[in-house]
């Protein structure tokens, strides 16, 4: 979805609603919904989307660096510092969890 979102505002808009429903009804419980969560994080940075979808992917990301597992932190971490570049205010709500 990203590849076909990225560049183009009528597909991305069409994603958007998709992407929220994933997004808000994936439970992050095992591996396989983690995927899924971080597929819709990807995609949501990747095409053009309204703000409260991207605080949606941030809020993912959070709960991703509160996991156990620290291979899903990593993958929280590593997408953090892309995002970076896109918002940086939303990662600084998250400093003080990724400083510890």
């Amino acid at each position: 979805l990203g590849a076909l979102g990225t560049g183009h505002a009528g597909a991305s808009e069409q994603m958007s609603d998709i992407l929220a429903q994933v997004a808000t009804n994936t439970e992050g419980n095992r591996n396989s919904g983690n995927s899924i969560l971080y597929e819709c994080v990807r995609t949501i940075f990747s095409i053009e989307c309204e703000d409260g979808l991207r605080v949606l992917a941030i809020n993912i990301l959070g709960r991703f660096l509160q996991n156990r597992d620290n291979n899903i932190r990593y993958v929280a971490l590593t997408m953090l510092g892309k995002v970076v570049a896109v918002d940086k205010a939303a990662v600084q709500r998250h400093r003080d969890t990724i400083v510890d």
